[in-house]
């Protein structure tokens, strides 16, 4: 038989001692005894004792936990293979073990991002993968302080869109991480804004050339500015 032998949760990137016991086994020669995850052999110890009468072996494994053992089995095998001489005896398995590990928590999307305001929701994903399940905190502009800050998720509506630095934090026992998100005012339509300032100078233009032909000397309009003579009046009839 086979044993595999810690219990309890590992923290990610500790060592943890595997042990594997082969009991009553004869003879002890091209012996191999494995720690398997998955169709993945982890750790692998081989033996080539010459005694022929049963006994024990064991072997002790250093296993570093990751994260992507958490919630996989372990276990053992051990196998004696005599070939070319020989037959290849049927393997041995041990129960499996079931494993947790315990991680801090990593940003699915883990980089730092910038979004622009615009006419649609904006979504600021905090999503995070950890063991223990992580908890949310947001840290949010003045205005937006009321909002529920406990969501993996918060989802800006055009009314709420104020420009600013959002920081999301999740944590659990393991550890804290944060991302920022920088919200920023979308830039004006630029064909829009030269219509506009077009516009503007135009008319401009044309109050400059209205003044040059149609005001006259001391201020005050007229149409027939080129027979204008000041205290006498325009007219050429007859008085």
């Amino acid at each position: 038989m086979v044993y595999p032998s810690p219990k309890g949760p590992m923290v990610e990137g500790k060592d943890y001692p595997i042990q594997g016991d082969i009991v009553d086994v004869a003879p002890a020669r091209n012996l191999s005894l494995c720690l398997r995850n998955k169709n993945k052999i982890l750790k692998c110890q081989s033996f080539d004792k010459p005694n022929l009468l049963p006994g024990n072996i064991s072997y002790v494994f250093s296993l570093t936990a990751h994260r992507n053992l958490d919630g996989t089995q372990i276990w053992c095998e051990a196998e004696q293979n005599f070939l070319p001489q020989g037959p290849k005896l049927p393997q041995i398995k041990s129960k499996p073990l079931e494993v947790v590990v315990l991680y801090p928590p990593t940003f699915n999307s883990p980089t730092n991002e910038t979004l622009e305001t615009a006419g649609r929701k904006i979504t600021l994903d905090c999503n995070a993968t950890g063991n223990p399940t992580p908890m949310y905190s947001w840290h949010l502009p003045d205005p937006l302080q009321q909002m529920n800050k406990n969501e993996k998720q918060l989802i800006l509506t055009q009314p709420v869109q104020f420009p600013g630095t959002y920081s999301c934090t999740a944590f659990n026992s393991q550890g804290t991480t944060t991302k920022y998100f920088t919200v920023i005012e979308a830039p004006r339509d630029q064909t829009t804004f030269g219509a506009i300032v077009g516009g503007f100078v135009a008319l401009g233009v044309v109050l400059t050339i209205a003044g040059l032909v149609f005001v006259t000397p001391d201020g005050t309009f007229s149409l027939n500015k080129g027979n204008y003579r000041r205290g006498r009046p325009t007219s050429s009839g007859p008085v």
